[in-house]
């Protein structure tokens, strides 16, 4: 027999994690995953993309810098006033701008000049005079870490800072993208794969940081971006194979994402984003196939990780979503979906917050390493002061499987098999001539 003290305490505990959760839906309806992300529309609203639409990529994972460093490969490279055509400064390969945030303006220099130049205006466009197959701009937080990037640049007064981003035409953007997402050894029919479904997410995500003055960011936080320094034939060939191919489902095109490994199981849109929507081409799809399982000896098949506390509150501290404070508590798992994702999360400190899995992951691998949360599919265990997550696949798991992908090119499966096989019900079609629809509103948002 139970006494009524224990039915006291048994509904007691009932009540406050009612309350948990009802707090957990409420915050999460009101806080999206990403404050740098503009809000979308309640409503539809219809874009039309178009082929070799142009991109701007966010740089230095779209962290402002005091300096940024500026050279070219070959040839000249003038300075404008952001859209404009008034030149301010003229580089030629071999020399080196240093561009410096100022109160009011961005100021630069040759490196190793005494005096720097104020710029009337708080945008800098910064282009080569003359494109050749070697001809590319370096840039960089110092003159000797420059990277080459196609198209040209542009910098943006953040505060005292400076924002850096890309703008180049999309099918060039995604020469930096796919040997950046996927090796380039891996068989052409994968890399194939991953050129058109990264060209649907890049035209999907077209303006998704518009308020910040760019498309897309150069890291996980979209898709990952090296410029040409990454670039390699096999990747190349891989996007020029599938030019102009994206995935449409229906008339429009699709929202499709992708990950690393999806552990043996996918996971549908809403088991990842509770806010979004259900789709029905963004459902689970098993990675075992009779007795294959095309999730096998991958790199994050199981992993386990501990962290103390102390470090745990550092992570935390360095990304603003996840800001704590001066003291952090606890973090408790709020739900987990049927395919063994972790939906959201609670974290108790100064300042309390609940985010998905994933928002939880990038603030953790930011302080104890890229791997430290690999994926969102864990279990969560306190441990000697400190917590340890135990889990399997790497990356969210929606959508496409980069190692799914792999294996299946291995059994002669070719990229519209492997896209139709994560993307049921969706078609690889060319952009029409006069582009193509998207659709976007406060749920498909979600999606990223």
């Amino acid at each position: 027999m139970v006494s009524n003290r224990g039915l006291m305490k048994t509904a007691i505990k009932i009540i406050l994690h009612l309350l948990v959760c009802v707090t957990a839906i409420l915050i999460s309806c009101h806080n999206e995953s990403n404050p740098a992300v503009p809000g979308a529309p309640e409503v539809d609203v219809i874009t039309i993309v178009e082929r070799n639409q142009m991109i701007r990529v966010g740089l230095l994972s779209f962290t402002p810098q005091k300096n940024i460093y500026i050279s070219s490969t070959r040839g000249e490279f003038k300075v404008f006033a952001d859209e404009g055509l008034m030149e301010f400064g003229t580089g030629i390969s071999g020399e080196t701008m240093k561009f410096t945030g100022g109160d009011d303006v961005i100021e630069f220099t040759d490196v190793g000049a005494d005096e720097g130049r104020d710029l009337v205006n708080k945008i800098v466009r910064v282009e080569l005079t003359e494109y050749s197959d070697d001809a590319y701009i370096l840039v960089g937080t110092s003159k000797d870490n420059l990277r080459p990037y196609r198209g040209k640049l542009l910098l943006k007064l953040e505060g005292k800072n400076i924002l850096v981003w890309n703008e180049l035409p999309l099918e060039e953007y995604l020469q930096g993208v796919v040997p950046a997402e996927m090796d380039l050894s891996w068989p052409e029919e994968a890399l194939r794969a991953q050129a058109v479904v990264s060209r649907s997410y890049a035209l999907f995500n077209i303006d998704r940081y518009g308020n910040r003055g760019f498309d897309v960011a150069d890291d996980e936080r979209s898709q990952k971006y090296g410029g040409v320094s990454v670039e390699s034939p096999e990747t190349t060939e891989a996007v020029l194979d599938t030019q102009n191919q994206v995935v449409m489902f229906r008339d429009r095109l699709a929202v499709v994402v992708f990950h690393e490994e999806s552990g043996g199981l996918t996971a549908s849109s809403l088991d990842v984003w509770p806010r979004s929507t259900e789709l029905s081409y963004l459902m689970p799809v098993s990675d075992v196939v009779g007795d294959v399982d095309f999730s096998a000896d991958g790199n994050y098949e199981s992993w386990s990780n501990w962290a103390s506390h102390e470090d745990i509150h550092a992570g935390f501290n360095m990304e603003g979503e996840v800001f704590v404070g001066e003291y952090f508590s606890t973090i408790t798992i709020l739900g987990t979906s049927d395919t063994g994702r972790v939906q959201m999360i609670d974290i108790i400190g100064e300042k309390d917050h609940v985010v998905t899995a994933m928002s939880l992951a990038y603030a953790m691998n930011r302080r104890l390493g890229v791997d430290f949360l690999p994926s969102n599919k864990f279990e969560l265990e306190f441990e000697n002061d400190g917590y340890r997550f135990t889990g399997s696949g790497r990356g969210h798991g929606v959508g496409m499987s980069q190692w799914g992908a792999y294996q299946r090119a291995l059994y002669d499966q070719d990229y519209r098999e492997i896209i139709g096989t994560y993307f049921p019900a969706c078609d690889v079609v060319e952009i029409p001539t006069d582009g193509i629809e998207v659709v976007h509103n406060t749920k498909l948002d979600q999606i990223r």
